[in-house]
């Protein structure tokens, strides 16, 4: 069977073709016979001697003789070949040591310069192990033993079944024979295969007979085909029995693999088979019934036994990865729907009991159980809360990080049951909560349960109510580092716990809000900057929009003004370029004692050596297009952060014209003294803050009358930006290294060249039309020449590469002031400056955001022209058409119409955008939704 591959893929494939089968065969409910006809020879020990029942499980005893289910049984280290026996016990174990050092990649070690001899002596590989007791029945088991795998299973048969039945002897026969089988085949137990029915019983053996069909016969050929009219007759029970009972033997195999991969198949077939398990032919219905139950309750406590005997757990990160009890915690889940009340309880006392145990495994395996009875049982919440509410508390306190995440999440999906059945049990989970978020960190697993628990919690006003009982300003402050933290759903559960407590908040909400103000507005702008998930940075708008609406703005002001020069940095920072850490707030981090017990912390302090980009350093390594697009996006939010904290420091109430120095001046300064920088992502910076600003406040004459001299001047301007100073330089070193080569051939230049720094258009003269017609006298194929077309086409790439990279950052520059001018409502008398960058922006930015910023604020500028005259909107929307039309192949003329081809032949019309020059269609849905957005913004002028 797939289910028992060594490979994750082929069993979850494996799983997903038992649950496409399942599902698309008939389910097994036979028609019940009258109670007066019912078979007699149907005795409640045939229907129930054979299965595990509850009233003589005993989960004590198994965790006191049961073997523990680990990764493997350790064969695959065992040398399997005949020679061994021949072998030298010396020579014996020095293969093995090589095979063990192999294995477990120690082969490399001499190679690496460490020593890994010591690592284990002879003794840890003498396989000549005494055989161990397990109970009083005297289960003997060695490490060497071909039936190890099934000591589990023999035990609970043993100490738990009454007795044998019919049922019980035909499947020992069955296992008799796939044993018999096997070893037969000299085959390790750990990879049986399952493929043959040799062990079914006959009457569940395909009959096959001749039968005569209506088809034409030669002599030489005679048709047989299968007669299957008697198979359904010969079922007399349910026929996915013998599969699932493989299933269930192989959850106590030695190999996680093979538990795993039997968890797997008996969950997909409970999914959608489960309701007929157990059921036999010829039984009334009140029997089946009880079939049915016994045979889930015979399965669950099975389950149940892999959480007690199961201690197999891989660690990533720190964080433990149960795949064999997750598995089988999915699969109780899918049993409970078929359990009576009664039996529910019962899995609960189980599950309880083990929660007492002292091995987190065990712990976590109980607390697995009790999460997915709670989601599967809603309609027993009542019931069931109230009796594993301690116990769950108890897990959120547990020494085992692994334990608390869990404990947690089982309580994520009741959380409204919780806080309406049980409201005096919630304070003290609520605070525990809190006070776990001091002891945690990246690397602890229960981080995301706890963080996600808490913010739910906190949506119920009456848990917000007893959250005030600690004062806010120390306990908020704990949720700072998971702002920051690696997985993205921690982050948006730390945010919408703020959101939450923001939102909510009543008339004494600033007496906890200003004393963390700045800290708050600090770490929020930060995760801004650093965020690279859309959903994150919205939720980061949220937040910053409540926090200043809710604190009064002097305290923002105050709390602001000496972080605005700092946040304007980080929003200009270069995308390919490390931030200082020295302008992020740090947030003290934890670290695990590794010495001491596993879910111990202690508070240290961890030096951060991480470099952070803007947009996130996970984006640095993405292709260019995507890079740029998520930059553009961070420093959009962020201008929309600062522009709403604009807004607040200008407020009338906090600029009295009594006050000697005004913050509004002071920020009307910082911004000018940015614009007046030859940086050109400083000037993309203030011109966005400026945008949002204006946007959200429409009479901002302070700062208006300050900057509006300087952002006309710059549409008008150019100059070779900050940015491009690196190719700018490496351009300048090469042409004059051209001209050098020249005159080493006897050519010389200075007469047409005659200048000490070169423009872009100087050095794109001398590498084209300079330079060819000064070599016009040369021998192309000449040593000489080529040297000279060499450099000159080192030259000429340089200055591609500075040209581009300069009309990108003019282009943005003029576009973004454009913007700003417009929002600011201070258009100039002509509006050429004005228009062209927007309208160049939509036929040659490839970046969409920025082109649909661009066709938005076109479309304002056509609603504040429309009352101009002369009115240019008639001309500025020939242009845009013209543009959208440029390319025939996607919006042919009406006087040429495009020739018949195979894709609208058939009366279909297609909008794929094949352009082939740069126009408003260049990006396909993009530009055409830019232009429908300018024509539904522009209302029809004046006298028109």
């Amino acid at each position: 069977m797939k289910e028992r591959s060594p490979n994750w893929d082929t069993r979850i494939a494996a799983g997903q073709a038992v649950e496409a089968i399942v599902k698309n065969i008939p389910e097994w409910d036979p028609a019940p016979r009258p109670k007066e006809e019912s078979c007699e020879d149907l005795s409640p020990e045939d229907s129930s001697c054979d299965r595990l029942s509850f009233y003589h499980f005993d989960i004590s005893r198994l965790l006191k003789h049961g073997a523990s289910l680990l990764g493997s049984a350790g064969a695959e280290f065992e040398l399997q070949d005949d020679k061994n026996a021949e072998m030298d016990p010396k020579e014996r174990l020095a293969r093995q040591r090589k095979l063990l050092q192999k294995k477990l990649g120690m082969d490399i070690g001499a190679a690496i310069g460490m020593d890994t001899e010591e690592l284990f002596n002879d003794e840890d590989l003498d396989d000549s192990c005494q055989p161990s007791e397990l109970g009083a029945q005297g289960i003997k088991t060695t490490a060497g033993s071909s039936c190890h795998n099934h000591v589990a299973a023999d035990l609970i048969d043993s100490e738990f079944r009454p007795g044998m039945s019919n049922r019980q002897k035909n499947k020992a026969k069955r296992m008799a024979k796939l044993v018999a089988k096997h070893r037969s085949r000299d085959m390790d137990p750990n990879e049986k295969s399952n493929d043959s029915f040799e062990g079914e019983p006959d009457e569940k053996r395909r009959k096959t007979t001749n039968a005569v069909i209506d088809q034409p016969a030669t002599e030489e050929k005679i048709d047989n085909v299968p007669d299957n009219s008697g198979l359904l007759e010969e079922i007399q029970e349910w026929p996915l029995e013998s599969f699932c009972e493989e299933l269930c033997n192989d959850l106590f195999n030695p190999s996680w693999e093979i538990r795993h991969g039997a968890g797997t198949g008996l969950r997909e077939i409970l999914k959608s088979q489960g309701a007929g398990g157990g059921k036999l032919v010829g039984s009334t219905a009140e029997q089946m019934s009880r079939q049915h139950q016994e045979w889930i309750e015979d399965l669950v406590i099975r389950l149940l036994c892999v959480f007690a005997l199961d201690r197999f757990g891989d660690f990533v990160s720190d964080e433990v990865v149960a795949p064999v009890r997750e598995t089988c915690a999915q699969a109780l889940g899918v049993a409970l729907r078929h359990m009576s009340e009664t039996g529910v309880s019962m899995i609960v006392d189980v599950l309880l009991k083990l929660l007492k145990e002292d091995q987190w495994e065990v712990r976590h395996g109980g607390l697995l159980g009790i999460k997915y009875a709670l989601a599967v049982r809603k309609d027993l919440i009542s019931v069931l809360l109230p009796r594993v509410l301690a116990a769950i508390t108890e897990g959120l306190q547990d020494l085992d990080d692994d334990v608390r995440a869990v404990a947690a999440s089982a309580l994520i999906p009741v959380v409204e049951g919780l806080v309406q059945q049980l409201p005096n049990e919630v304070p003290f989970i609520v605070n525990t909560l809190w006070d776990a978020l001091l002891d945690l960190d990246d690397l602890t697993s229960s981080t995301n349960s706890i963080m996600t628990l808490l913010s739910l919690l906190l949506t119920y006003p009456r848990v917000r109510q007893c959250s005030m009982q600690q004062s806010l300003t120390i306990l908020v402050p704990r949720v700072w580092p998971f702002l920051r933290h690696t997985i993205s759903s921690v982050r948006r559960a730390a945010l919408e716990t703020l959101f939450t407590l923001l939102s909510k908040a009543d008339e004494s909400c600033a007496m906890w809000i200003n004393p963390i103000l700045q800290d708050m507005l600090r770490h929020m702008f930060q995760s801004c900057i650093l965020e690279s998930n859309e959903e994150i940075l919205e939720l980061i708008q949220k937040v910053w929009m409540e926090l200043l609406s809710q604190a009064p703005h002097q305290f923002v002001v105050a709390a602001s003004c000496p972080w605005m020069g700092a946040w304007l940095c980080l929003m200009m920072q270069a995308s390919q370029i490390p931030i200082d850490v020295n302008m992020l707030l740090e947030v003290k981090a934890r670290s695990k004692d590794k010495a001491g017990a596993k879910g111990r912390q202690c508070t240290i302090q961890v030096k951060e050596t991480l470099q952070e980009y803007i947009a996130g350093a996970e984006t640095v390594t993405e292709d260019s297009v995507t890079r740029d697009y998520v930059v553009v996006r961070s420093r959009l939010m962020a201008a929309r952060l600062l522009g709403a904290l604009c807004r607040c420091i200008c407020d009338p109430q906090v600029n009295a014209a009594s006050q000697e120095i005004r913050p509004a001046e002071s920020l009307g300064q910082l911004l000018l003294f940015h614009l007046n920088s030859k940086s050109a992502l400083q000037r993309i910076a203030v011109s966005l803050v400026l945008c949002e600003w204006a946007a959200l406040q429409k009479d901002c004459q302070v700062v208006s009358s300050i900057v509006q001299p300087r952002l006309l001047a710059i549409l008008s301007e150019h100059l070779y930006y900050d940015e491009i100073a690196i190719p700018f330089t490496r351009m300048q070193n090469e042409c004059k290294q051209l001209i050098a080569l020249l005159a080493d051939a006897n050519i010389d230049l200075q007469d047409r060249l005659n200048c000490s720094v070169f423009t872009i258009d100087q050095a794109n003269e001398l590498v084209t039309t300079i330079f060819t017609e000064s070599t016009a006298c040369l021998n192309v194929r000449s040593s000489q020449y080529q040297a000279l077309d060499g450099k000159r086409q080192q030259a000429q790439s340089t200055m591609n590469e500075t040209n581009l990279e300069w009309q990108q950052l003019h282009l943005r520059v003029h576009m973004f002031t454009a913007c700003a001018v417009i929002n600011l409502q201070v258009l100039p008398e002509k509006l050429n400056p004005l228009v062209r960058p927007l309208m160049e922006t939509i036929k040659r930015e490839e970046n969409t955001l920025i082109q649909g910023c661009a066709a938005s604020f076109i479309a304002k500028l056509l609603q504040q022209c429309a009352g101009r005259s002369p009115c240019p909107n008639l001309k500025i929307i020939k242009n845009l058409c013209a543009s959208a039309c440029v390319d025939s192949a996607v919006t042919p003329s009406s006087a040429c119409p495009v020739p018949p081809t195979q894709e609208n032949a058939k009366g279909c019309l297609t909008t794929r955008p094949v352009c082939r020059s740069r126009s408003l269609l260049q990006l396909g849905p993009a530009g055409s939704r830019c232009l429908t957005l300018m024509l539904c913004w522009c209302p029809q002028p004046h006298g028109h």
